[in-house]
């Protein structure tokens, strides 16, 4: 099996921007909460603009105190967002794309997620082995 995305002769994904996106939803009543484009798209050495976004493999992890982890970025970086608002409140660079989900857990009760930056030649061709572990402020 081989997996592509279909690209233009600047290496972007033929399709109308955001190349992917963060959606919360309401589960009570269906409705969409906010939206945003989710990371940078980049190719070449240079990035596209925010609104744009990046096409996307994995998905966020949501901690108790309301905040959404995801990396699943061409720009290797990971995020957290306000859960009620979808507002950016922190990033920080990877080694490579984090493809895999976050992990949060709690330890001695402090809350940490978990991060594996090892990249996927299918949004970039850049490839990691890093595991970043970030500790939450404590409450």
């Amino acid at each position: 099996m081989r997996l592509e995305v279909a690209t233009n002769w600047l290496g972007m994904p033929c399709w109308r921007p955001p190349y992917g996106e963060l959606v919360a939803l309401d589960m009570h009543t269906g409705s969409v909460k906010w939206r945003r484009p989710a990371g940078v798209s980049q190719k070449y050495g240079f990035c596209m603009p925010e609104s744009w976004g990046s096409p996307t493999i994995g998905g966020p992890a949501v901690t108790a105190g309301g905040l959404v982890f995801i990396g699943a970025s061409m720009d290797a970086k990971v995020r957290a967002y306000s859960l009620e608002t979808g507002e950016e409140l922190w990033s920080d660079q990877a080694q490579a794309p984090v493809v895999a989900n976050p992990a949060v857990y709690s330890y001695k009760g402090r809350e940490y997620v978990a991060f594996v930056a090892g990249g996927n030649s299918i949004i970039k061709e850049q490839v990691g082995d890093q595991l970043v572990v970030y500790a939450l402020p404590r409450e």
